[in-house]
């Protein structure tokens, strides 16, 4: 069963569950991640020249596509058409995509009253380093895995050099031996937000900042919602699903949170097809724009027809230099395993009024707050 939490998101009835894995191999899964916890980390191998060449390779690459935002959630889908068997590559892509309209409804005509000019640089700048640090550890295990596929590479050896957690190299061992693209999507889910819990938010001032950003993205927009645009409902407007989300500084609900947005993409095909179909055809700018033509313009320039200005990433924000956060493993508890056991089966809703509605109440808000 869900915490209660996830329960009154969706609905009134407790979600339903379904194991990701049998009994016998989660039970030999948590036995050999059991062994992790009492293995210390040899961090002075010495590598041959071919292997050090790889790692300062993977180090270049990922470095340059974590430039920006654009960058970023282009490279998760590049990564994903390459190999469709990662599944959590394409649900970063879209987890991206929302966080690139964020980072630009921060600059959006919705937002001019509601924030002052150093409140939208301090939440710009915790999404983009959350954004950052995320990718800064995930790609570098995308690219080896990558290349495993092409020649055969212990996994288990490079994995430190990058400051992977230990607790991904069973997981990528057990994918290597027999392939489920849920069970490492979970466990991408699982390691990506308890390294950010770990070296972001408990050991800088990002922490203060989500709590912060929780609470006034409640204050006002009621919610903070993840969208998947999945269907043209008409001309401009595309039907999006998704979900509304509370109280997102629990590491715990983030990741209940990535697991129904996994679900969402892909255990509805209608979901997976449209927005496939919308990754193909609508290339991401950050701007709302991209999904909705018809409220939305990128052009600052212009007031056309009453649209909200949505601008694009590029024009709204700055390229800021990256800087990789402490090194602490958040694998010190074998309960943290628990969250491999089971994926919640959530129903598809439409969003479309909702979000609608939302954006009419933000539009409100922001003139109410020019006045007084």
């Amino acid at each position: 069963m869900l915490p209660e939490y996830l329960q009154k998101l969706l609905g009134k009835h407790p979600a339903k569950t379904k194991p990701i894995i049998d009994a016998e191999r989660f039970d030999t899964l948590k036995s050999r991640l059991q062994k992790e916890l009492f293995q210390p980390v040899d961090e002075s191998k010495a590598f041959f020249p071919e292997e050090a060449a790889l790692i300062k390779s993977i180090r270049t690459e990922t470095a340059a596509l974590n430039r920006n935002n654009i960058t970023r959630t282009q490279a998760y889908l590049a990564f994903y058409n390459r190999n469709p068997e990662v599944h959590w590559s394409f649900l970063a892509h879209m987890v991206s995509r929302n966080g690139g309209y964020h980072m630009t409804d921060l600059k959006s005509s919705n937002m001019t009253h509601l924030l002052d000019r150093e409140e939208r640089q301090k939440f710009f700048l915790f999404l983009e380093g959350a954004n950052s640090a995320i990718f800064a550890d995930a790609f570098p295990q995308l690219l080896l895995y990558e290349h495993s596929k092409r020649k055969e590479l212990p996994l288990r050896r490079y994995l430190p050099v990058f400051r992977i957690s230990r607790f991904m190299a069973p997981i990528w061992e057990s994918f290597i031996e027999e392939p489920h693209s849920p069970l490492l999507t979970t466990a991408l889910i699982i390691n990506e937000q308890r390294m950010l819990q770990e070296r972001i938010l408990k050991r800088t001032r990002h922490g203060e900042i989500l709590r912060r950003l929780d609470f006034q993205l409640q204050e006002y927009l009621g919610f903070m919602k993840v969208i998947f645009p999945y269907a043209n409902k008409q001309k401009g407007l595309h039907s999006l699903t998704g979900l509304t989300v509370e109280r997102f500084a629990d590491p715990k609900k983030r990741i209940e949170t990535g697991k129904l947005l996994y679900g969402l993409l892909f255990q509805h095909p209608v979901v997976f097809r449209g927005v496939g179909h919308f990754t193909k055809e609508v290339p991401h700018t950050g701007s709302r724009e991209d999904y909705w033509a018809r409220i939305y313009t990128s052009d600052g320039s212009t007031s056309k027809d009453d649209k909200i200005f949505s601008p694009t990433l590029h024009d709204a924000w700055k390229d800021q230099l990256f800087f990789p956060p402490h090194s602490f493993d958040w694998f010190t508890n074998e309960n943290f395993m628990e969250d491999l056991r089971s994926l919640p089966i959530i129903k598809k809703e439409d969003l479309t009024n909702e979000v609608l509605e939302n954006v009419k109440q933000l539009k409100t808000l922001n003139e109410l707050k020019s006045i007084f």
